[in-house]
């Protein structure tokens, strides 16, 4: 089975941040967000990844190669134009149509099974299956009904109402490219919603933590929720990266009588005596003055 990397955004909610790097490479605490997809993809016993790239692909590109791909055969699939969720699968048609593929997002954090997930997909044989949880609020993007998906988005004109969402990860057999269109599309709408229509759209349901990181708050609260991280988890990513996700990054320069409560002082930090930092995280290279106060900021 091979897997199809989504990373070719341009992490417009996370702006300013994304100004100067690309989403995928957003450290959460302290490690690049999408070495926890990659964590994933290689404990899942997944070895060939397809990787779609477009915004900032050169650093993408530069940071697979210091890490020797992380033992992963690797193809990229370079977007002039950017092509969007569906037409960057699209354009990966020929190294996607012998079997299977598992499909994710590059931000994904979550401690999930990914083998597990497939198992049932090869069990239920259906064209497609979405990993969803139910709504945190309420309602939802993603309707289901007897072990299918039968709307997204309310595209669809049916009674049931959505009370699930989508965690950005699906199993898909080859059937998708048939729906697919060259181009600019979103996968939602022209592919996954076609399979809904033909009651071959099947779903797993997660009930573990995830974490969105697509806005700078929800970065944050990420940050501050990962700080309570289980070690087993930690000990996955490090295994799968040799990068482990730690609260305050070893170059880090903490002054004398700081107080640093719930935050995550990035790489080349530089925290002045007596500061107070709270909730908060401080990205690569941040300097905070003496006796400063910086409480529930993002600084960068």
């Amino acid at each position: 089975m091979k897997a199809f990397l989504l990373a070719a955004g341009f992490g417009e909610r996370l702006r300013p941040l994304t100004d100067t790097m690309p989403k995928p490479l957003v450290p959460v605490l302290n490690v690049p967000a999408i070495c926890y997809a990659l964590s994933l993809v290689k404990h899942a016993g997944i070895t060939d990844v397809v990787c779609n790239l477009h915004y900032r692909r050169e650093q993408i590109m530069e940071f697979f190669r210091r890490n020797g791909n992380f033992g992963l055969n690797i193809t990229f699939s370079i977007e002039e134009t950017i092509l969007g969720t569906g037409g960057g699968l699209e354009n990966c048609r020929e190294h996607l149509m012998e079997a299977p593929f598992v499909y994710l997002n590059s931000d994904i954090i979550a401690p999930l099974d990914l083998k597990t997930f497939v198992a049932t997909y090869n069990a239920a044989r259906s064209a497609g299956s979405l990993l969803v949880c139910r709504s945190a609020g309420h309602g939802g993007r993603v309707t289901v009904k007897d072990g299918r998906v039968i709307n997204l988005r309310t595209l669809l004109p049916v009674d049931e109402k959505p009370d699930h969402d989508f965690l950005g990860i699906a199993v898909l057999s080859p059937d998708i490219f048939r729906h697919l269109k060259r181009g600019f599309s979103d996968i939602v709408e022209n592919g996954f919603i076609d399979l809904a229509k033909e009651g071959s759209l099947g779903f797993h349901e997660y009930n573990g933590p995830w974490h969105d990181i697509g806005s700078i708050e929800s970065y944050r609260l990420a940050s501050m929720a990962l700080l309570d991280m289980e070690d087993d988890w930690k000990g996955k990513v490090l295994a799968a990266t040799n990068m482990e996700p730690r609260a305050i990054a070893a170059t880090a320069r903490i002054g004398k009588d700081c107080t640093i409560t719930k935050s995550v002082i990035g790489e080349g930090c530089v925290v002045g005596d007596g500061a107070v930092i709270e909730e908060s995280v401080l990205l690569s290279g941040t300097i905070v003055e003496s006796g400063a106060r910086i409480v529930r900021k993002v600084i960068f």
